[in-house]
């Protein structure tokens, strides 16, 4: 019986040691503002959006007005432009071919564009804490 116990005890120490490191490990996901870390991971966080595979990517992160503006050039010959616009709920913009969503939250808020003819996805957050 001490033993079913004591493997119990160790099971559950276990899988809760690793509930809190995921979690402990999400939040410095989230709170990593810059753009040399977890800069994708923070952004898809923070916004919902999924960033697929990408040809490249420029960041810029400012520190006074905590805004972080990244632009990525989605690789089209891997990812159909209209799956991802619908996947990802993006609204048609007054202009012909780009796709917007923005969003006001309690901790950020953050504005996306995607331009539909270039693969070109523009995200800029702007922290609040």
């Amino acid at each position: 019986m001490k033993k079913i116990i004591l493997i119990l005890s160790a099971i559950l120490l276990f899988f809760t040691l690793l509930v809190f490191g995921i979690y402990g490990f999400s939040k410095v996901i989230y709170n990593s503002c810059d753009c040399e870390r977890f800069n994708i991971d923070n952004i898809e966080l923070r916004t919902g959006i999924n960033i697929p595979e990408i040809k490249s990517v420029a960041c810029n992160y400012n520190q006074i007005t905590k805004t972080k503006k990244s632009s990525f050039f989605i690789n089209t010959e891997k990812v159909n432009i209209n799956d991802y616009i619908n996947k990802n709920k993006l609204e048609k913009s007054i202009h012909e071919n780009l796709f917007v969503k923005s969003k006001t939250l309690k901790n950020h808020s953050y504005k996306v564009n995607l331009n539909k003819k270039t693969g070109e996805l523009v995200v800029v957050i702007i922290y609040k804490d």
